[in-house]
């Protein structure tokens, strides 16, 4: 299944660059220096205070998706209703994010064999999300890997994705907690992506790439 290998691959590449506040016109631009820089994950989030959520996502999502071609997965965050699920579906996505669990998105994203990783935080909440169906949990405010490595006492076999405080320099310590995946802003500086210093997002991407591998 398509779905297995994809999983499979995010457990490898560890790493899913996050799409909030990139204009849309510069968004093309900004993948491509991702994908150059060695990202092969991408979350085009849905505003959910847009007044047109499906339409500016599919502005997005096309150019992003142009630009990676075959040579990565893209995807859907902050997907909150099984009706947004199918609509990414439908527009060729392969990953569902949600901030939180919901059984029914994770249970729709299954059905469509889509990556589905939901948030959560409290080992409860871990557990119900894994239980529905999920690949992987996000945990959202995870200043300390101390934290994760306790979870990873009990829920070890659950992998575990963080969103939060996600640097070169906090990625070896999340790792040797038990981290298995990263999903992150922090390669795209809002003074890079207005300025169009594509140069700098793919060395930016580069050094994420090489904390990860280095951590390994």
């Amino acid at each position: 299944m398509k779905n297995k290998k994809a999983v499979q691959d995010l457990m490898e590449e560890k790493l899913v660059a996050i799409f909030r506040g990139v204009p849309t016109e510069k968004a093309a631009d900004v993948a491509k220096a991702l994908k150059e820089g060695g990202v092969k994950f991408f979350e085009v989030c849905l505003n959910q205070s847009s007044q047109d959520i499906k339409g500016d996502f599919k502005k997005q999502f096309e150019a992003v998706k142009q630009a990676v071609g075959e040579e990565g997965y893209v995807g859907a965050g902050t997907v909150l209703t099984v009706e947004q699920v199918d609509f990414v579906k439908e527009m060729g996505g392969e990953i569902i994010v949600s901030p939180c669990t919901d059984k029914n998105i994770i249970q729709r994203a299954k059905e469509l064999e889509m990556i589905c990783i939901p948030g959560a935080m409290t080992p409860t909440e871990i557990q119900n999300a894994y239980a529905a169906g999920a690949d992987v949990v996000k945990m959202y405010v995870v200043e300390d890997p101390h934290y994760v490595q306790m979870l990873k006492g009990p829920l070890g076999h659950i992998p575990l994705q963080i969103t939060c405080n996600v640097s070169t320099d906090t990625i070896p310590e999340f790792m040797k907690a038990g981290v298995k995946a990263f999903g992150t802003k922090a390669m795209l500086p809002d003074a890079m992506v207005n300025a169009g210093d594509y140069a700098g997002i793919r060395e930016k991407a580069r050094q994420f790439v090489e904390a990860i591998r280095k951590a390994s």
